[in-house]
């Protein structure tokens, strides 16, 4: 149904012959006995695998490969490998937040001083803790990253205080859509309006499409509209303030650095879960607004390509704008 350029994938045959190559070093990694050769080369394996949705497999491979660098101290590998875990456990699968897994990549990133990649750990699981219901640990989750980020800023070296500065912008992006979940329509204009200023300082998006959904999604949920902080969003940003024209925007965010063979300026393409994501909260309006059919197509693309991508979480959570609506 989908391109590999629509699930976010390269040419499929990529993984499979990764996958092979990776497999047989793991192998000969083995018979020699070279632990950390073979937990990197088994986890590489890993990776081949989920691309071609084939979750559960890759997290059982990704597993073994954990206790291996763990036990051969292979701590950047490690960290890698825990991170992996987490993010795939939530994309492929709809039961209890991967957060332990998370916390191991941030401890073990945090023993080596990498900063920067601990603050990354930190963001995902709070994403995670988010969408588990976890709101006071998102918010703990965003506010420890954004402390470890402004350690790297503070620290003297110029490049990576400016990577650091740049990061902010995922932080942020996650903020604004906390904000538009759980708290006032005023205060996720405000923490929109924080991110596209962050922008236009560094040039580049960090995970643009939460911070698309967020006025949408505040906007859909208040009964007024905050006058003062929607004009100032609309000036910086030039999009209405009405939940329908964030929505599609954040849609649109999506598709075009997904499918977009041409480097968009955002630092890196959005994911395909944001798409998903997107998709399913402009399905949400559209029950709102009682628009049932275009909503069910919404939620059926959602689906569809999250069931294509091999990622049943993800499924089960778009499915569940439909089944909230009836």
């Amino acid at each position: 149904m989908f391109t590999p350029a629509q699930l976010g994938l390269d040419d499929p045959a990529r993984y499979v012959e990764a996958e092979k190559r990776f497999s047989r070093t793991a192998s000969e990694c083995a018979a020699s006995a070279n632990v950390a050769g073979e937990g990197r080369a088994l986890l590489n394996t890993a990776w081949a695998v989920e691309k071609q949705g084939r979750g559960a497999e890759a997290i059982k491979l990704a597993e073994t490969a954990r206790h291996l660098l763990r036990d051969s101290e292979a701590l950047s590998a490690l960290a890698e490998c825990c991170h992996s875990i987490g993010v795939w456990r939530f994309h492929h699968f709809d039961d209890d937040p991967p957060v332990n897994d998370f916390r191991e990549a941030i401890q073990v990133r945090l023993g080596t001083g990498d900063l920067m990649a601990a603050a990354q750990s930190w963001h995902n699981m709070g994403y995670v803790q988010l969408a588990s219901g976890d709101v006071a640990g998102a918010w703990s989750s965003y506010e420890h990253a954004t402390d470890l980020l402004r350690q790297v800023r503070d620290g003297g070296d110029t490049e990576l205080a400016s990577k650091a500065f740049r990061q902010f912008g995922f932080i942020l992006s996650h903020q604004a859509f906390a904000a538009a979940r759980h708290d006032s329509a005023r205060a996720a204009l405000q923490a929109t309006g924080r991110y596209f200023d962050h922008v236009r300082l560094t040039g580049a998006h960090r995970e643009p499409v939460y911070a698309y959904l967020a006025p949408g999604i505040a906007l859909a949920a208040s009964r007024e509209v905050p006058e003062d902080e929607a004009n100032a969003l609309e000036a910086l940003v030039g999009i209405a303030p009405d939940p329908e024209s964030w929505l599609l925007a954040a849609v649109r965010q999506a598709t075009d650095a997904m499918t977009s063979p041409v480097d968009t300026g955002t630092g890196r393409h959005a994911y395909l879960g944001a798409r998903i994501l997107a998709l399913a909260e402009l399905a949400r309006w559209h029950h709102m607004a009682g628009r049932g059919r275009e909503a069910d197509e919404l939620v059926d693309l959602a689906v569809n390509l999250s069931r294509a991508r091999g990622w049943h979480g993800e499924a089960v959570r778009a499915a569940r704008v439909s089944e909230g609506s009836s």
